[in-house]
C-alpha cells in the first residue's frame, strides 16, 4: 500500500504536498500544481528566477493510489502519475479537469502546441507592423504547463543565484495549470506561482515626456511650465543619453552623424551629468519633486575607456570584457574602447550599481535600462535568463533605495546571435517572461509611425496580460516618424520626424486608456501645440482626460498588485463564453465597467467596429446607450473616442489641473452612468514610497442604485 504525505517538508514553505519516491506534488491552489521529479528525491524549496515562495493552499486535496498510478485530486483538476517511471513525459503524467459541460484529459507537456491566447515579445525596435509574440499561460485550450526545470535558484549568498543540478535528464520541475474558461483564474495563479507586481508612484500614472534631444534642465522646466499653463500636467519625465557628460569631445564628429543633429552632446554611456546642460542636477531635481513631477535617467550598460570613472570600476572588478561590436559605434568615440559588465559576478554588479549613485543620490527616481546594443555575454549561465536577471537586480536596487519604480526595461528573452534588435526568432525565450512583472516596466522601443504599428501596439498591451504583465509603455507617436522608402531606421532625426496630425491626435488618444501614457522621440514633435489645429486640440484633450483618470488607473494598478489581473485586458479575460470578444484584438478592458475601441485607422470620422459586451452601456462622450452583445459600425469624428461605460458603475476622476503632484486631490468627481446598480472601490495611499505594502491606505466605496426613476450614488467612508 502506498504511503501518502500531505504535509510540507522540513524547512520548505508550508504547502499542500504529496510525495511518492522521487516525485512530489505541491498544490498552490486547486487549479495549479507543481510537479517534481528528481532522483534521490532531491527536492528544492527555494524559489527561482521564475517562482516565489509559496503559502499554504487552502484547498482540499485528495489523492489515492490507483492501478498503479498517484492520483492527486481537487475540486478543479485531477492529476495522475504512472508510480515509478522515470521522470514524467505526456504517457506518464496525465492532467483531467472540467470545462462547463465538457471533461478534457491531456498528457502534460510544457512544449506542447497550444491555441495561444496573447503573448509576449522582448521590443518591438524598428518595427513597421505587427511581429510574433510568444506565448503566455492563456489558452484556449484551458490548461498550461510551465517548464521551471533549468531555471537558477535565487539565494541571498552572492551573486544572488544558483545553478540547477544536472539531473541527467530526468529531473523535471513543472507548474500544471487547469483553467478551463476561467482565464482570470489563470492570472491569478499566475501571481501565485510568480508573485505580484509593484504599484509604481501614483504621479506616474498621469502624462510622462521625453525625447532624445539634449534638454537642459531649464528647457525641461519651460516644457512642464508649458504643459501646465495649458491645463495639462506633467506626471513625470525621462532624460535620454544625452543628458550625460560626452566621455570624449573627440567623438562629436561621429556623434553629429549618428544623430543627425550638428554639435550636439553625445553620451551613450557616460556614468556622469553634463554640467553645461544640469549646471546643479540635485537642483533641477528637487525642483522635478516640488512640481510633482518624477524622473527617470536613461542608462546604457557599458562604460567608455575614456570614462575618468572607469579605474574605480576596474579596481572592484578587474579588467572589464570589451564590446568591438555595435555598442563601441553608438558610443561614437573613435578613441575609446567600449567596456562590459559580467552581471554574473557580484563584484561587477556591485561596481555597475555603484555608477548609478551621482543620479541616485542627485535624486533621480527611476532608471531606463536601455540595454540593447551591448555584448551578450553581459549575464551568461546556465538557466539564467539575461534580462529577466539583470531587471530583478534594478527592482532590488530599487527597493534597497525605498522606491516602487522597478526596472525600466525591455523584458524576458536575450538577444539574437547576431545582435538584431528583438526576439522574434529567438527559441531562447523560455519562461524569463513570466516572472517579469515582478521586477520590470515594459517599454517597447524605437518603432516607426505607421498605422499598422498603432494598431499592433493596441492589441500587444493587452496580449501581455497572459505573462501577468500589468505595464507596457510605448513611445506614443512613435521614436522615428514615419519610415523612409518603407524601411524604419533608429537613426531618422531632426525636424523630419514629424508624424501625420490624424495619426498623432490617434496614438495619443489610444495611449489615454493604456497604463503608461508616454510621450517619446527620436528628435521629434510630440506636443500637442506642435500640432496646431483640430489634432492638436484633440491629443490635448486627451492628455487632460488621462490625467483626470489617475484616482481610476491608479486603483486598477493596485488591483494589479492584487489579483494579478491587467489595468488594460483584452475582453475574452472578462467574457470568455462570447465568440466575438475573441475577434476584436485592439479593443480592451480598462478595469471592470470600461470597454475601450482605439482608432487606429484614417478618417475623420472614422469607422470602428465596435463590439459591444452583454448588458448595457452608455458612451463615455455622447451619453448614447447600447443593448449588447452586438457588434455596431460607429462613425468617431477626430475629437472624441468610442469609448463606453458600463450602466450603473460609477468612475471616479480627478476635476482640478492639479495633477498627480499631490498623493491624493482634495476634491474628487464621480461620474455615474445611470443604470440599476454598480460601485466602485477606490484606492488612495501617500503616493509615493513602501509603506502602501503594509497598512498605510485606505479605500472607499462608492455604490449606485436606481429605485424607480431616482438613483442614488453612496460614498462611503474611507477604511483603512
Amino acid at each position: 500500500m502506498a504511503l501518502t504525505a500531505l504535509t510540507a517538508p522540513a524547512g520548505a514553505a508550508a504547502a499542500t504536498t504529496v510525495r511518492d519516491g522521487n516525485a512530489r506534488f505541491t498544490v498552490l491552489s486547486a487549479s495549479l500544481v507543481r510537479a517534481e521529479y528528481v532522483p534521490g528525491a532531491r527536492f528544492e524549496d527555494r524559489p527561482t528566477l521564475t517562482t516565489v515562495r509559496r503559502r499554504p493552499a487552502r484547498v482540499r486535496v485528495s489523492t489515492r493510489v490507483r492501478n498503479g498510478w498517484r492520483e492527486i485530486r481537487t475540486s478543479r483538476l485531477t492529476l495522475r502519475w504512472r508510480r515509478g517511471t522515470q521522470a514524467f513525459t505526456p504517457d506518464t503524467l496525465r492532467l483531467r479537469f472540467r470545462d462547463g459541460r465538457r471533461t478534457v484529459e491531456v498528457g502534460v507537456d510544457p512544449r506542447a502546441e497550444r491555441q495561444a491566447l496573447g503573448g509576449w515579445t522582448r521590443a518591438l525596435d524598428l518595427a513597421t507592423g505587427p511581429v510574433p509574440l510568444h506565448p503566455g499561460v492563456l489558452a484556449r485550450d484551458g490548461w498550461h504547463a510551465v517548464d521551471d526545470t533549468e531555471t537558477v535558484v535565487r539565494t541571498p549568498a552572492e551573486p544572488g543565484f544558483e545553478i540547477r543540478p544536472d539531473g541527467a535528464g530526468s529531473r523535471r520541475d513543472w507548474y500544471v495549470f487547469a483553467y478551463g474558461s476561467d482565464l482570470r483564474r489563470a492570472l491569478r495563479d499566475l501571481r501565485t506561482m510568480t508573485g505580484a507586481a509593484p504599484l509604481l508612484d501614483r504621479a506616474s500614472f498621469g502624462v510622462w515626456y521625453s525625447k532624445w534631444v539634449p534638454y537642459s534642465a531649464s528647457d525641461l522646466q519651460d516644457v512642464a511650465h508649458e504643459f501646465r499653463s495649458r491645463g495639462i500636467p506633467l506626471g513625470m519625465v525621462s532624460l535620454d543619453t544625452d543628458y550625460k557628460r560626452q566621455a570624449d569631445p573627440v567623438g562629436a564628429a561621429i556623434a553629429a552623424q549618428v544623430v543627425g543633429a550638428p554639435g550636439q552632446p553625445y553620451s551613450w554611456n557616460g556614468w556622469d551629468w553634463n554640467r553645461d546642460l544640469f549646471p546643479d542636477p540635485a537642483e533641477f531635481l528637487d525642483w522635478a519633486e516640488g512640481e510633482g513631477i518624477l524622473v527617470a535617467a536613461n542608462i546604457h550598460p557599458s562604460i567608455n575607456t575614456n570614462d575618468p570613472a572607469l579605474p574605480a570600476v576596474e579596481a572592484k572588478t578587474g579588467p572589464l570584457g570589451t564590446d568591438d561590436g555595435m555598442c563601441r559605434v553608438l558610443q561614437a568615440d573613435p578613441t575609446g574602447q567600449c567596456k562590459v559588465f559580467d552581471w554574473t559576478k557580484s563584484s561587477h554588479l556591485q561596481a555597475y550599481f555603484d555608477l548609478h549613485r551621482p543620479f541616485a543620490d542627485a535624486g533621480v527616481d527611476a532608471f531606463w535600462l536601455d540595454w540593447c546594443c551591448e555584448a551578450q555575454d553581459s549575464a551568461r549561465a546556465p538557466g539564467l535568463n539575461p534580462d529577466a536577471w539583470i531587471n530583478s537586480r534594478y527592482a532590488a536596487y530599487q527597493a534597497s533605495r525605498g522606491e516602487r519604480w522597478p526596472s525600466f526595461s525591455r523584458i524576458g528573452a536575450s538577444f539574437l546571435p547576431d545582435g538584431v534588435y528583438g526576439d522574434r526568432q529567438n527559441p531562447d525565450g523560455g519562461v524569463g517572461a513570466l516572472a517579469e512583472h515582478r521586477s520590470t516596466v515594459q517599454f517597447t522601443g524605437d518603432t516607426c509611425a505607421t498605422w499598422d504599428v498603432l494598431e499592433f501596439e493596441a492589441q500587444m498591451t493587452s496580449a501581455a496580460a497572459a505573462i501577468g504583465l500589468p505595464y507596457v509603455s510605448h513611445d506614443i507617436g512613435s521614436f522615428a516618424g514615419q519610415p523612409i522608402a518603407g524601411q524604419c531606421s533608429g537613426q531618422i532625426a531632426g525636424q523630419s520626424n514629424v508624424v501625420p496630425d490624424e495619426m498623432y491626435a490617434r496614438w495619443v488618444q489610444f495611449a489615454t486608456f493604456e497604463p503608461l501614457n508616454r510621450l517619446h522621440s527620436h528628435h521629434g514633435k510630440r506636443l500637442p501645440w506642435e500640432y496646431p489645429g483640430p489634432a492638436g486640440d484633440a491629443a490635448a484633450d486627451a492628455l487632460r482626460l488621462r490625467n483626470a483618470l489617475v484616482p481610476t488607473t491608479y486603483t486598477l494598478a493596485r488591483r494589479a498588485r492584487d489579483t494579478g489581473l491587467p489595468i488594460t485586458g483584452p475582453l475574452y479575460l472578462t467574457w470568455p463564453g462570447q465568440k466575438a470578444a475573441y475577434e476584436h484584438p485592439t479593443q480592451r478592458t480598462f478595469g471592470p465597467d470600461i470597454v475601450v475601441a482605439p482608432v487606429v485607422g484614417p478618417g475623420d470620422p472614422a469607422t470602428v467596429q465596435q463590439w459591444i459586451p452583454p448588458g448595457t452601456w452608455i458612451d463615455w462622450f455622447t451619453g448614447e446607450r447600447f443593448r449588447g452583445p452586438a457588434t455596431r459600425t460607429r462613425a468617431v469624428p477626430l475629437s472624441r473616442m468610442a469609448v463606453l461605460v458600463r450602466a450603473g458603475a460609477a468612475v471616479v476622476t480627478d476635476p482640478s489641473d492639479g495633477g498627480p503632484a499631490v498623493p491624493s486631490p482634495g476634491l474628487l468627481r464621480v461620474d455615474a452612468f445611470r443604470g440599476s446598480r454598480g460601485q466602485f472601490v477606490l484606492y488612495e495611499d501617500e503616493g509615493a514610497g513602501l509603506a502602501h505594502r503594509r497598512t498605510a491606505y485606505t479605500r472607499t466605496t462608492v455604490r449606485q442604485r436606481r429605485s424607480g426613476p431616482s438613483v442614488r450614488i453612496t460614498i462611503g467612508r474611507a477604511r483603512g
